[in-house]
This record gives structure tokens, C-alpha cells and sequence, in this order.
């Protein structure tokens, strides 16, 4: 006598049966992270933390070659130490990633059936730091 296994018929009413053509089962139904959107946000937190690594080092880089100096020091010495150029690199190749980032948050926002979170959380975070960076230009032109 032959037992046919009733998970494995098509069309049971086993509520633990899956059909792969069933369009109302919830797995298949699931929507995925947006790719993009992931990249965005850990693009975000690196160029997060390169903004405070360049930030601290530079400060203390300054203060220590600074602090060996007896005379008065002029502002162009201190615009071509190796430290400020340094951390101007640093700071351009963070705005580079933070750029590439508000472009992938975007792409992220747009793309249909995937979840959003990541996406949103991106492109505000690197939309912050891109505005907080220009805010910062912006008053130092307006200071001298």
C-alpha cells in the first residue's frame, strides 16, 4: 500500500503546505532591504567617522606642533602645516562619500517593492553632514 504524503500534494489544506505559485503566501510576499539604500548608510557612518578621526587627529597633530613653537606663528604656517593639508583631504574624500552616499539614498528611495528604511535614514544622514559642511564655509566666509 503506497501513503502519499498530503504536504506535498498541490492544492491540500495543510496551512503548513507551501506552493511556490501562491500568490498570497507571506514568505514570497516579504520585501527586501533596498541595496542601495544599505550602502547609503553604512557610506554615511564611515564618512561619519572619518569627519571626527580627521576632526581629533588634526587637533591634536596642531596642538603638539603648536605648542613646540616659541614665536608667534602666522596663519600661513598654520594653513600649510602637513596636518591641515592632511585633514583637508580627508575632509574632501568624506564630502566624495557623502555625495556618493546622498546619490545611492536616492536611488534607494525610488526603487519600487523594497523597504525604505535604510534608504531614508541615508540620504538624511548624508544630506545633514553635506548641509552642516557647507553651513561651516558658509561662516567662515562670513567671519573674515
Amino acid at each position: 500500500m503506497e501513503h502519499q504524503n498530503t504536504y506535498e500534494q498541490v492544492g491540500s489544506n495543510d496551512p503548513f503546505a507551501t506552493n511556490p505559485a501562491d500568490p498570497t503566501d507571506p514568505v514570497l510576499n516579504r520585501t527586501k532591504h533596498s541595496g542601495p539604500g544599505i550602502a547609503s548608510f553604512v557610506i554615511g557612518l564611515v564618512a561619519l567617522l572619518g569627519f571626527i578621526l580627521t576632526f581629533f587627529l588634526a587637533t591634536i597633530a596642531l596642538s603638539s606642533a603648536l605648542g613646540t613653537i616659541t614665536q608667534p606663528v602666522q596663519v600661513e604656517e598654520i594653513a600649510l602645516h602637513p596636518a591641515v593639508l592632511m585633514a583637508s583631504l580627508f575632509i574632501l574624500v568624506c564630502l566624495v562619500l557623502n555625495l556618493a552616499g546622498l546619490i545611492l539614498g536616492v536611488i534607494g528611495l525610488v526603487l519600487k517593492n523594497r523597504k525604505k528604511v535604510f534608504p531614508i535614514i541615508g540620504t538624511i544622514l548624508n544630506g545633514i553632514m553635506i548641509l552642516t559642511f557647507a553651513g561651516l564655509i558658509l561662516a567662515g566666509i562670513y567671519m573674515t
